[in-house]
């Protein structure tokens, strides 16, 4: 999967375009294990919607077959 890609899964999840991905950190993201975090396993970072919209995301895998999702507005 690409950055790409993943940018179109997070938008048809939230039911909104996602515009830009970026790292836990707010840096550019440039391939997905920019987005890995090992422990506990999973994606995740910060997006903008193409509203302006800002927010935190996680994309961890449940139980070995199925992937949980959780987004938040990004707290300045």
């Amino acid at each position: 999967m690409t950055v790409d890609e993943l940018r179109q899964v997070l938008s048809e999840r939230i039911g909104r375009p996602v515009e830009l991905l970026l790292s836990r950190e707010g840096e550019s993201v440039i391939e997905l294990s920019d987005l890995y975090q090992p422990s506990p396993a999973g994606f995740g970072g910060r997006l903008c919607l193409r509203d302006g919209t800002a927010m935190t995301w996680e994309l961890w895998l449940e139980d070995g077959d199925n992937w949980n999702f959780h987004t938040a507005p990004l707290a300045e």
